[in-house]
This record gives C-alpha cells, structure tokens and sequence, in this order.
C-alpha cells in the first residue's frame, strides 16, 4: 500500500526524526515542569501534521499510534490554532477517534472528500444502541468480527475499552433477539461489584424490557421455579462459577466472557488454575456455550483458544489505543529523565530534575491540579507511602490543600465509625488523599472509587487491584518500584498498569512517571524496553512443560523441594490431573488429559492412575472441589463413612459459638491434615486455631468489622501480644503498645485474614466437608452448611438475600437493623422494597444511600 511505504519513508526520515525529537523533548519539559519548551514554528508544525497525516494512513498499528502521539503532543500548546485545528481533525478522523475529536471541541469543515469521509466513517463506526456514540477503527473491526463468532480471543491496550466491547455485545445479541443468560468472569472479588454496576446503569433499560436480572453469585434466589425461568446476566469470579457449575437446578449458561484473560498466565498465581478450571468446566458442561477471552497487551491471544481445544483463527490484536500515554523514567539519584517511545529510549541529557529531591515532591508539583494514581508493590508500602506523603503535605504547610468537601469529610466519619477512629485512610483523606487496596471493606473501597473518579480525591495510593483490572484511569501514573509484591513486574503487568494513565473523553494522553529514589529500586529497566505487547503461556499446560518431574513427585504423594507459591500451583495442577484422569471418557478428555496423551508425558499419566487406586469418594465430590488433595477428601469420606452410627458428632452445629467453632477447625485441620497441607503462615499451626475460631464466630455471627477490631485490639492488650514487622527484609517483633502504627496493623491484618482465611480457604474446606457429609449422610441428616455464612458474614437469610442483590455486608445489616419496615418480608425472603420508603428515609451520601441508588 502506498501509504505503508510513504509512512516507511517518513520514520527513516532525518528532518522528521529530528522534528519528532524536539516535540518529545517538549513533551518532557512541559509535563516535568522543569525547563521552558523550545518553540515549534509554524513551518515545522505544519511539517509535523503532515507527517502525521501520512502515518494515519498507514495500516500498521504502530505508525498510526505515533500519528496520534504527534497530535495529542501538539494540542497542549496548539489546541487553538487553526492549522493545528483542521489537521487533528483529519488525522483523528482517519484513525476513527472520535471521543479525541469530541474531547478537543473543534467544529471545523474539512476539505469536501475528508468530510465525506468523516460523515461515513460516523455512519459506519456508529454504536448500536447509544445515542452520538462511535467506535475507534479498532473496536469497530474488533466488534464486527465478535459479533459473528461463536468463540473468539482478542488483546488491546487498556485504555482500548474492553469491558466496553462486551457490554455493547450483550446489548446487540439481547436486542438481536437471542435471549441467552451470560456470564461475565472477574480475577477477584474487587471487580465484581464495578462491572455488576456499569451493567445495570448502562444496560438499565435493556434489563428491564427484556427481563433480566443481574447476578454476582451463585445461587440464583434458592433455586426457586419462578426465578430460574428469568433471564441472568452474571458477574462472578472463577470461584463463584465453580460453584454455580457444581449445582444441577442453576440455569444454562449460553456465553461466557473472560476479562483479564491474561491471569489465565499468572506463573505463581494459585488462583489461574482456578480461572482455567472454571472455563474447563463450564465447557464440559453447556456443550453450546459460546466463549469470548479479552486480555491487554498479549500478541499471542489464539494461547486461550488454543488451550481450550478451539480454532486459533478468530483471534483479534492490536496495540493501537485512543489515549497515548508519555513514558518517563525519572532517575533522582542521578538527576536525569529519559522518555520511552514504543520501546526506544531518549535520553535528555540537557534536562535536569536536579529541582526535585524526592518523589512527593515530583507527586504534588505534577500532579496538583489533576488526578494521580500512585502505585505501590504492597499494602504495607502503599499505606506508608501514603501517609507519608500527607506528611510531606503538613511539612510543607500546604495548609490549602487540607480539602473542605462535604463528600470526604462524610466517608471520613463512616470510615471513623465503621473501622476505627485511627484508621491511617481518615486521616489521609483529609489532604484528599487515599489509599487503595483488595481487601478494604467493600463499601469504603466504593466510596474511594466513586470519590477519585469525581476528582475529591486527587492521589490515589494503590497496590496491584489495578492490575486486576480495577478501573481507574487518571491523568498520571506515578510507579514507584518495578516489583509486584516482592517478584519484578511482567511486562503484561506493568503495560496493563501504564495504560491505565489518560482518561477517556477527558484528554489526549496521559503520564507515567517511574520513579527511581532508592537504590533498591528500579534496578531492572527491561521492562521499559521492547514492544508493549507479551507472548504468553498459560500456566496450567506451561506447568506441565517446565515441571513434570515435581508433578510426578506430588501424584507418588512425595514433598518437593520448591518455593512455596509453585509448590501450590502444583499441588493443584497435579490434583487435576488426578481427578480428570478418573473422569475421563470417550466423548470427553480435558485440556490437560489432552495434552499429557499429545506430548508421550506417559509417565505422568501413569502416576496419575496410582493416585486414584483404591479410592472410595463419590467422583462428583472430588469433581466439584478439585482445590483439594483427592487423598485428602477421601480420608476424610472414608472417616464420615466409618462415623456413620454416630452422625450428631460428625455434623456441623446450627448454634454457632466460639466451643463449636473451635471444635470444628480442629476436627478439620485434623482430618485434612492442615498441618502438612496448608500454609504455616495461618490454618497448618494448630495454635493459631483458637484465634480463627474467634473471627469465624464474630463473623458468621454478623458482628460488625468495628466490634471485631475492637475484640482484637483488646485481645492484644490484654494478652501481652507482639506484632512482627519487617526491617530491611528481617521481620521485628514489638510489644502491642496502643500507638497508631500499632493499631493500623492489627485492623490490615484483620480485614486480610477474614477475606483470605475466613472466606477463602475456610470455606472452600467448609463447602467440601458439606459436600462429603451429603455423599454418606444425605441432604436432609448432613446438617448445616456452614459455607454460606463464612462467604456473607451472616446467618440471616434476609441480609444474604440483600447481599446477593449487591448490597454489602456493612450496608445490608444497617438496611435491616434500622429500615425494616420499609422491607416485604415472608418466610425469611424479601418479597418487595418499598424504595421510594426507603429513598426518603436514608441521609444523601452515606454508604446506605448510595447502594439504595445504585441497586434498587
């Protein structure tokens, strides 16, 4: 194409290298605030548009995103200039970028076969259903060939609007006539509650007129006849769909979509096999089902398909995206900035960033009259780094920045009342800052979001949740360190992160500061390096290639010697094979069955055949909970079956206090064997027992998240108790002293034991000693399924009843302690909500407020 070879041309071009250097020297200067930019005159301007008209033209992904970088770098200082004016119009036309032209407000005509063009291009690239909405060139081409496919993989950028992609595809498919129920597959509890949200205001209509229900657990309202003829539309993560696949009465599936398909990757994330062995199984089990993955950054997206038997051809990638974003790698220990276009380095050596002497400084100055994420590897790190940048804020007696906004000071008083008076994240909040983690509690992390999107708060401390795709896009990105947690960050990882800076419909582009302080930090660069895009392998059958010898040890029953996150993974990947090897049939082998028999692991197979001799527990037991040993379940099946004449003792209570709370975690480590199984850091030391049982018995006993911070700080007080902390990689142990510092861990190690302990590990053992006892016992002698009360926090089946509808735990006890009249209750479900009642009752602005509006 003529173009193609122009655009070649172009970027060997020395005047136009020359010219394209001086505006990203611009870029640095302007957006670092350091030194005055060189001017551009209108000659080079001129040139500079031209050329970026000609890499518009271009069919490559890359030369088009460096027309639009050229455009974006401009309009800062030449938004208003008529050349600049018709230009960026022609250009962004061309690359079919309409919220850039929307964004830049310029109302030009264009020379008579540009405006056809445009006028077209509008017409073609329109979406359905949303009134002077468009497509990109890419979401355009993306949409179209999805929209025809019964399976389908794409990548993009972030910024691409992939979640965007689905929610349009749902709309098309619903108004198309196709009245399936779909399922929208979320990495993390974190996402559950945003995409349930831009489900149901953006689908609002839609849902109503056809009769569909938003979903985000797995159980649809008891199994109810009349319930189960409606419509679902689904948000779960891959734990929750395990456990909607596993029950017979739950309605088919018809699609399935997995965002952030990409985690199906994650080398040391337990939780990828659990997001491939939900896919896995859902497809076993709707022979119909219609499958979509969505990913960032990947170049090889076919990976996914490919795994999962299908056709590598309905693939679709691109790097292309509607945000740019300005890469700049500031090095305070040297004093120096470099700038990272598409993996090519700049080095200014004419720039100093001597004027800033630390990263609050280069935070506040930069990031002052917009919005700013702040990531940071570690919820410990993202805390300190937040409080310290509050502190910098006092020191510097920028006593103007000390926010007086009704909002805040309101979530600061919840936050106050619902954790504790001393909570670092009030305090913060009073600078308009805010801290970000998974395991906040619910409500505050809503609030947070909501308050960062509206611009209240302004810096935004955050750990890897926005790496699970958590969205909040902002103008800057400040990246501290390179590591997720204490591992260097994937390229995917740090992409997915970068991509996240420039909002939509708010600007051009966006900026991301990695910032070396330390010298431990930043010693890596590779990252920066390359194209943004990553090939990936997914990590179930990439286990399978790099550790069959440690896979074959675990099937023997034999310890390995490995770091302690793959030895889970292949604890895990070694009890599927297992289970997959006695389910196998004719008509059906797993992906994984499937590979070993292609690749002669024979050997492999063989083991996994001795594993499974002699075993006695029913195979859809161990089908439906394959996180857990299948030696493990069938000892603890066999001593059900033998315990038989004495069932009271074996069954889980109704009355649930702290005795049989603490009688029934001993009987488990005990018959799973938790001490040789599970982490020493929590349930494998017998010890820690009489302290879960605590949180077990406050928790599922509907105790606020306040009284139980309060139980254990006087826990600690009244029992001498010393809290560890880590210096320089050592941990430290200090006599609990009642100082905020002190008090701050107690309440982050609380919330993270009752989402990663409580309801997570607990209750996958909980939900599978239920299931055994129904194998031997039946439904109606196996007692209750303590399971469900550890995942809502509750025993009343109302407040499940409100949780499943999307209110949180804190805002559903409040709802029923204080507004029960406004509730049509009948035999512990809820009938009706009078919500204009309930509207006028509740205080604008307060958690309970703003879920009402939201769910109702």
């Amino acid at each position: 194409m003529i173009f193609d070879d122009l655009s070649k041309d172009v970027l060997l071009d020395d005047y136009f290298n020359q010219l394209y250097k001086i505006l990203l020297k611009n870029i640095v200067s302007t957006e670092l605030l350091i030194d005055n930019p060189s001017p551009i005159d209108e000659k080079q301007l001129v040139h500079l548009l031209r050329f970026s008209d000609i890499l518009s033209n271009s069919t490559s992904n890359s030369n088009r995103n460096i027309a639009y970088r050229i455009v974006a770098s401009l309009s800062t200082s030449y938004k208003d200039t008529p050349i600049f004016k018709t230009y960026s119009t022609a250009i962004l036309t061309k690359l079919g970028n309409f919220p850039a032209i929307k964004n830049l407000q310029h109302n030009v005509e264009l020379p008579f076969v540009r405006e056809i063009e445009k006028v077209v291009k509008k017409e073609i690239q329109r979406i359905p259903g949303v009134e002077d909405q468009f497509f990109t060139d890419s979401q355009y081409q993306l949409f179209e060939q999805l929209k025809d496919s019964n399976f389908y993989s794409f990548s993009g950028p972030t910024s691409m609007g992939k979640s965007f992609i689905f929610k349009t595809f749902i709309r098309e498919t619903i108004t198309g006539g196709d009245l399936g129920n779909f399922v929208v597959v979320v990495p993390t509890r974190a996402l559950i509650n945003q995409f349930s949200f831009e489900i149901k205001v953006e689908l609002k209509n839609l849902l109503e007129d056809f009769d569909y229900t938003v979903i985000t657990n797995s159980t649809v309202n008891d199994n109810n006849q009349e319930e189960i003829s409606k419509r679902y539309i689904f948000v779960m993560t891959p734990e929750r769909l395990l456990s909607y696949i596993s029950n017979k009465e739950n309605p088919v599936i018809n699609y399935l979509f997995v965002d952030e398909a990409h985690k199906l990757a994650a080398e040391k994330d337990y939780r990828s096999i659990t997001m491939y062995l939900s896919i896995e199984k859902s497809l076993k089990k709707y022979k119909e089902l219609k499958i979509y993955f969505a990913s960032p950054n990947v170049s090889n997206p076919e990976a996914f398909l490919e795994l999962f038997q299908k056709s590598s051809r309905k693939t679709f990638s691109t790097i292309e995206s509607p945000v740019t974003q300005n890469l700049f790698f500031v090095d305070l220990l040297l004093g120096r900035v470099s700038y990272y276009n598409d993996g090519t380095k700049y080095n200014f050596e004419d720039i100093s960033v001597e004027k800033y002497s630390t990263s609050n400084e280069i935070i506040y100055c930069i990031g002052k009259s917009t919005s700013n994420v702040i990531y940071c590897n570690s919820v410990e790190n993202t805390i300190n780094k937040a409080k310290a940048f509050v502190d910098y804020l006092r020191k510097n007696t920028l006593d103007s920045e000390k926010n007086k906004n009704t909002q805040l000071d309101n979530l600061i008083l919840e936050i106050r009342k619902m954790i504790h008076s001393d909570y670092y994240l009030a305090e913060c909040l009073e600078f308009g800052v805010a801290f970000h983690f998974g395991n906040l509690p619910q409500v505050i992390r809503n609030k947070v979001e909501k308050l960062f999107k509206e611009g209240k708060i302004k810096y935004l401390f955050c750990t890897s949740t926005l790496l699970e795709g958590v969205n909040l896009p902002a103008k800057n990105i400040f990246i501290l360190n390179n590591k997720k947690h204490k591992a260097i960050m994937s390229k995917i990882d740090f992409w997915n992160l970068a991509g996240r800076a420039g909002r939509l419909n708010y600007e051009l582009f966006g900026n991301v500061f990695c910032i070396r302080e330390e010298n431990k930090d930043w010693k890596n660069l590779k990252v920066l390096d390359g194209e943004s895009t990553t090939n990936l392998q997914v990590n179930v059958t990439h286990q399978l290639d790099k550790n069959q010898k440690n896979i074959e040890q675990l099937l023997s029953e034999k310890q390995i010697d490995s770091p302690e996150a793959e030895k889970e993974v292949l604890k895990y990947i070694a009890n599927i094979i297992s289970i997959d090897s006695l389910g196998q049939n004719d008509e059906y082998k797993s992906p994984v069955i499937n590979k070993l028999y292609k690749d002669g692991q024979m050997d492999v197979l063989s083991k996994a055949q001795e594993s499974i001799k002699g075993l006695t527990v029913p195979f859809e037991v161990l089908n439906n909970n394959q996180s857990i040993m299948v030696r493990q379940q069938n000892n603890v099946y066999e001593f059900i079956v033998r315990s038989q004449p004495y069932e009271e003792k074996i069954q889980l209570p109704s009355e649930i206090n702290y005795n049989n709370c603490i009688a029934a975690l001993e009987l488990l480590h005990d018959k799973y064997n938790w001490g040789l199984n599970e982490s020493k850091n929590d349930i494998a030391n017998k010890n820690s027992l009489k302290y879960y049982a605590l949180l077990v018995n406050q928790w599922i006993n509907g105790l606020s998240l306040s009284e139980m911070i309060s139980s254990a700080l006087y826990y600690y007080e009244t029992n001498n108790k010393k809290l560890m902390f880590y210096e320089n990689n050592t941990p430290i142990f200090e006599p609990y002293d009642k100082s905020k510092r002190h008090i701050n861990k107690i309440i982050n190690n609380l919330i993270s034991d009752i989402e990663n302990v409580v309801r997570y590990k607990l209750e996958k053992y909980f939900n599978n000693y239920h299931a055994l006892l129904v194998a031997v016992l039946g439904e109606n002698k196996a007692g209750t399924n303590w399971n469900i009360f550890l995942e809502y926090g509750t025993r009343d089946t109302v407040a499940i009843y409100l949780q499943n509808m999307g209110f949180s735990r804190h805002v559903s006890s409040t709802l029923l302690k204080n507004y029960k009249d406004v509730f049509n209750i009948k035999d512990g479900k809820i009938i009706s909500i009078d919500k204009k009642k309930l509207i006028n009752q509740l205080i604008n602005g307060t958690p309970e407020y703003d879920e009402a509006m939201m769910l109702l």
